[in-house]
């Protein structure tokens, strides 16, 4: 393939990925949740307030470090200022406030440092328009030549007028921008603002893709890039909230071993459950109880849940329990209770608050916790009031 091909695509690329990275930074930092940016309407990127433009940018990046950009005569700089007076002209253009020249390298044209200048005001509009006159006084027959004479066809209040406008913006290093864009849209510090950002960068191509497709402008409000946010942020806490795997979870044997004293284990004990089922209840006891601990520091399950949690547990082993007395009736004590334990602490996996929790030992342990309180138990015949009284 031509390699001219290959530079024209690449660059072609990043110009688009850069106009999204430009849409989301000023959604990220709009001062109000009714505006809008648009992508490749009016002008590269937009910024839009009741439906009227108020600022037009334009990207001048490159990623060749030998070009200088927005030189004196530069095509990217007088076809721009071309575009803006055209547009400026037109009904549509009379309320905009700023025209912005994005660019990613630092940029030291004669024309670009006039232009910054007078951005800081050091310097009078009517320095840079005299300056764009003596460029223009420098006839050639290169194609430019026609743009730069349309340009200053105008009068020079009209240029100074457009030149109050005009700012040129270089890009922030790129962790200075994604901290810009976390606190422009208020991301709750512990989120991952890299996940996040990257997650509303695919939202905006998809939501533009479809507005293009069916021939609509691709505009976004910043109320919409903020519902996306918060649901984003939703999705990742309760990613992160969600108990680890059972294998990431280490239990020391000296734990294992106390924890054979308590009172769960005793319960065990009554109906003479198996080995196997005491190992894992220990395992999951204190597996709970660890997951649990570390679940109410980081805050993110609410503490009304674990009651609700808890209390959800015992409705259903209670559930059980009578039923199992009405199907094994005649049955011994150990039979029964042997039951009880395997439906409620070998399959089932209660929910975390709404959201599915998969991890056995979060359901088993939370079980073997409350019969640790006497708030469930396996034996029939126990009763905790009795318990308690001894």
């Amino acid at each position: 393939m031509d390699s001219r091909y290959d530079n024209t695509v690449a660059a072609q690329a990043a110009g688009y990925i850069l106009q999204l990275d430009r849409a989301l930074h000023h959604l990220a930092l709009a001062a109000s949740s009714d505006v809008a940016v648009a992508v490749e309407h009016v002008d590269d990127v937009v910024i839009m307030r009741d439906g009227k433009v108020i600022l037009v940018e334009q990207d001048k990046s490159s990623f060749q470090t030998t070009v200088q950009l927005l030189a004196n005569r530069s095509r990217a700089f007088w076809r721009t200022l071309q575009i803006w007076l055209r547009h400026r002209e037109s009904p549509d253009g009379r309320h905009v406030e700023r025209r912005l020249f994005f660019v990613n390298q630092w940029v030291s044209s004669p024309i670009a440092l006039l232009l910054k200048k007078r951005a800081k005001r050091e310097i009078e509009s009517a320095e840079v328009v005299r300056a764009m006159r003596e460029i223009g006084a420098s006839r050639s027959k290169s194609k430019i030549q026609g743009v730069i004479n349309d340009v200053l066809s105008r009068s020079d209040p009209d240029l100074a007028a457009l030149i109050e406008t005009i700012e040129i913006v270089e890009a922030e290093d790129p962790s200075s921008e994604r901290a810009s864009l976390a606190n422009g849209l208020g991301l709750n510090p512990r989120a991952d603002a890299d996940d996040i950002i990257e997650g509303l960068l695919g939202w905006l191509t998809t939501k533009l893709r479809i507005e293009w497709s069916e021939g609509r402008p691709g505009v976004i409000t910043r109320r919409e890039i903020l519902i996306q946010s918060y649901a984003l942020q939703e999705k990742q806490a309760k990613r992160r909230f969600l108990p680890r795997p059972s294998a990431d979870i280490i239990v020391n044997e000296e734990d294992r071993k106390g924890a054979l004293a308590r009172n769960f284990v005793e319960h065990l004990g009554r109906i003479r459950a198996e080995n196997e089922d005491v190992v894992q209840a220990v395992d999951h006891f204190l597996k709970f109880s660890i997951e649990k601990h570390r679940l109410v520091r980081a805050g993110d399950v609410p503490d009304a849940e674990w009651r609700n949690r808890s209390n959800r547990l015992r409705e259903r082993w209670s559930n059980l329990m009578r039923r199992k007395r009405r199907e094994l009736e005649g049955s011994t004590n150990n039979t029964i209770g042997q039951a009880v334990l395997a439906e409620t602490t070998y399959e089932h996996r209660e929910s975390l608050d709404g959201q599915m929790c998969d991890e056995l030992y979060m359901t088993s342990g939370h079980y073997h916790r409350l019969a640790e309180e006497d708030e469930v138990w396996w034996d029939p015949n126990f009763f905790r009031e009795a318990q308690r009284e001894r």
